[in-house]
């Protein structure tokens, strides 16, 4: 397996561990767009070395994104222009990072992010992707038939573990491109690619390594509420 051989912090502030654990004793933090080096991984973690300091230590994955990343990030005039209210909410928390049961200017997790985006439009939404993926205002949209401002619900061993809003669909060769915002180590905004032939199986282009994924369903707002 080929390491990344840098990357970037996008949270305000996360731990460096001494073992790759959140259990183990945390020994320093590494601070928004500092630059980490990597030698090792293990699971979901790396082991990093900070560049300004040469302080080492374990990092969990999700704080972390690619040096040379290329992912979509989208101007002021792109955001002022998108049509649906939800996703032009959820575009103001870009940047946001990331932060478990976050559902406020400190961090989002994936659903606060969601709930959040819902409730400014004056929509009462469960908090929970769980929940979400079950809430009777919504439904559920065939794949090829997504648009934008749809929830893309995704699962592990059979169970909901990630959602996310759909900015935008394109089909093209048998592969569908999903250009997604969600919070994964901030707010940010994804590419996942779907083959055809592979669905419901897709890859995250723009995480430290290409991640397989599950999609669980697509999901679109009731209308009239």
């Amino acid at each position: 397996m080929k390491l990344p051989r840098n990357a970037i912090v996008t949270v305000s502030a996360c731990g460096i561990f001494a073992e790759p654990t959140f259990k183990s004793e945390m020994v320093n933090q590494a601070l928004l767009n500092e630059e980490v080096l990597i030698s090792d991984k293990k699971d979901s973690w790396y082991k990093i070395k900070l560049r300004h300091d040469e302080y080492s230590g374990w990092m969990h994955e999700m704080y972390l994104e690619n040096y040379d990343d290329n992912s979509t990030n989208l101007d002021k005039d792109y955001v002022s222009q998108i049509k649906n209210p939800i996703v032009f909410q959820a575009c103001k928390m870009l940047g946001k990072p990331y932060l478990w049961g976050g559902r406020s200017f400190q961090g989002y997790d994936c659903s606060g992010l969601v709930q959040t985006s819902m409730n400014l439009c004056g929509i009462n939404f469960p908090r929970d992707a769980r929940e979400q993926a079950v809430s009777n205002l919504l439904y559920e949209v065939d794949f090829k038939n997504a648009r934008e401002g749809d929830l893309i619900f995704f699962e592990k061993d059979k169970v909901v573990n990630h959602v996310a809003i759909l900015i935008n669909l394109i089909f093209k060769q048998s592969k569908f491109l999903l250009e997604v915002i969600h919070a994964s180590g901030s707010v940010k905004i994804s590419s996942i690619r779907f083959d055809v032939k592979d669905l419901p199986y897709g890859t995250v282009d723009n995480n430290l390594e290409k991640k397989k994924i599950k999609l669980h369903k697509i999901m679109r707002l009731i209308e009239d509420v």
